[in-house]
């Protein structure tokens, strides 16, 4: 944990210092030791909330995006009563969640049942290298978009394809397929970060959350998987991190 409470007041750990935790109250212990990031941790060797991941620089340098009331938050069923700590939540409610490490589908979803309104953001740096971003794609909500129908060619990079409705008849077998470079010009002029992509032995839990998921390869951008057109065409969308945090934020 980043935070645990000091005489009442959040506090970041610090040498030798004694808190108690923001979710059970139970005493805390800082560590700060040189080989892992400073942190929290229960004096009795039990993590009071099994949702809770050990936390790396990665999570805390997202976290530091945010202000620090909005960090490390006690989220608390009404019905039910229950605590799980959020990494952040913001002013509107929106939860967002830093994954670091795989995660279970029951685990996922129970984390979306129960926080309802949040978002994910994983770290890809582990299978960055099994990730191809192929080609662009215009914005789905252009109007020319609705005569075409791109084409998942995941096992051929080059096969940019697509066909147009209007050149096939209704309930034909074959279909008229033309290469994307045909529609260059209305790409580029179209592109909001759209793009194909390939995912080599894909994590498949993040396919089937309910809650927008957005990748990091940890530069400038991060990537969130979408579902592009009505033939359900998988794709991502990538969003610089400065548009990213000042959005969440609003």
């Amino acid at each position: 944990m980043k935070y645990s409470l000091v005489d009442n007041a959040k506090s970041e750990p610090f040498k030798g210092g004694k808190g108690n935790c923001i979710r059970c109250g139970q005493e805390t212990i800082a560590k700060c030791g040189t080989r892992k990031v400073h942190h929290w941790a229960h004096t009795s060797l039990i993590n009071c909330d099994t949702w809770w991941e050990n936390e790396t620089e990665w999570h805390r340098n997202w976290k530091s995006n945010f202000p620090k009331e909005w960090q490390e938050i006690v989220h608390i069923d009404e019905i039910t009563g229950e605590k799980r700590i959020a990494d952040v939540k913001t002013s509107k409610g929106l939860i967002i969640e830093f994954q670091n490490s795989p995660i279970s589908f029951e685990e996922l979803n129970s984390r979306e049942v129960f926080y309802k309104k949040m978002i994910w953001i994983i770290n890809g740096k582990s299978f960055k290298s099994n990730f191809h971003i192929l080609h662009a794609l215009p914005n789905p909500k252009a109007e020319f978009v609705k005569d075409i129908a791109f084409m998942d060619r995941k096992k051929d990079h080059e096969g940019k394809l697509f066909f147009r409705y209007s050149e096939n008849e209704e309930n034909a077998i074959m279909v008229l397929v033309r290469s994307v470079n045909d529609l260059k010009d209305e790409i580029n002029s179209n592109y909001i970060g759209h793009h194909i992509y390939d995912w080599v032995r894909p994590r498949t839990v993040w396919l089937n959350s309910n809650c927008r998921v957005f990748i990091d390869f940890e530069d400038d951008g991060i990537w969130e998987l979408q579902t592009y057109d009505k033939r359900g065409l998988r794709s991502v969308r990538k969003y610089s991190k400065e548009h990213f945090i000042k959005r969440a934020k609003e």
